[in-house]
């Protein structure tokens, strides 16, 4: 009779990429944290931001939208440490019903965007959010357009630099893994080609993980 014990290391997490592969945007704590990781300070404070115009001419919607966007560009330039990074841009040809005012859905159209704050040692996400609220704050709005600021995240340059850390690490965790049970022989690997994912753990430092799972299959006594 053989017995199978299977050592499984499974964490659902959620990333966005704000408009670059270079910077991954930390999405909330998980108290799941996986035992394999790396806990960095974060680079960024993010901040989301949606941009919407309720105009009911479709071409009308989509220039003042990025008008707006541009304005925030231009803005931002007047500070070296605050970027934007364009995320997800939804247009509709369709004409909007006045009853649907900013709906993302049904004929409204939007832009998603991150601002991001360099976070130093010297700042908090609190003063680093305030500037950004600050700034984009200032920008005049043409009539029927609307921002709105979401949640607060932290955001990392290139975590894919670490991936031969956590496969390091890794390795070492399999390895003990064994020893503490008593078991040798070859091991069943699975997932790491999945990227490097990143959890936010705290207002300045974020965890970064690999989601993956090792199987150790074993003779019974």
């Amino acid at each position: 009779m053989r017995l199978a014990l299977l050592a499984v290391v499974l964490v659902l997490s959620q990333f966005a990429h704000a408009g670059s592969s270079s910077v991954v945007i930390a999405v909330g704590y998980n108290p799941y944290a996986p035992t394999v990781r790396l806990q960095l300070p974060a680079d960024y404070v993010a901040v989301p931001i949606t941009i919407q115009n309720d105009s009911k001419d479709p071409i009308k919607r989509s220039d003042e939208i990025e008008k707006i966007f541009r304005s925030i560009t231009e803005k931002l330039k007047q500070h070296p440490d605050l970027s934007v990074k364009l995320g997800i841009v939804s247009l509709s040809p369709r004409e909007q019903s006045t009853l649907k005012s900013y709906s993302g859905y049904d004929g409204g159209s939007s832009a998603q965007l991150y601002v991001l704050g360099v976070l130093k040692q010297d700042t908090t996400v609190f003063t680093v959010s305030k500037r950004i609220y600050q700034a984009v704050s200032a920008i005049p709005l043409g009539d029927g357009t609307k921002i709105t600021l979401g949640n607060t995240a932290l955001g990392l340059n290139e975590p894919e630099q670490y991936r031969n850390q956590l496969l390091k690490l890794i390795s070492k965790s399999i390895s003990e893994t064994k020893k503490s049970l008593g078991v040798a022989g070859s091991v069943e690997l699975d997932g790491l080609e999945n990227p490097v994912a990143v959890m936010q753990l705290n207002e300045k430092e974020v965890v970064l993980f690999i989601n993956y799972r090792f199987r150790i299959p074993t003779k019974a006594i």
